[in-house]
């Protein structure tokens, strides 16, 4: 997959994390397997001393933190 590719893709992933932050969200991936818990999306250091957003986000279930992929998001909800 180009960089192109991805970040089409990912984009609206990226844009719907800022969106639901902190709050509570179900995260659906493309295997059919869904995550429920608390969304953590934070800017990261970039190069050349900027920020980004990265490609992954973490979802805690409970006390267990699971980093995914964006590419492997199927959809963001609130939950």
């Amino acid at each position: 997959m180009t960089t192109l590719l991805f970040d089409e893709y990912t984009q609206p992933m990226k844009n719907r994390a800022i969106e639901l932050s902190g709050t509570a969200v179900v995260v659906e991936l493309l295997s059919g397997k869904a995550l429920t818990g608390t969304l953590s999306y934070a800017l990261v250091d970039g190069p050349q001393a900027t920020k980004q957003y990265p490609n992954v986000l973490t979802v805690t279930v409970e006390t267990k933190a699971y980093t995914v992929r964006l590419d492997a998001v199927a959809a963001i909800g609130q939950g």
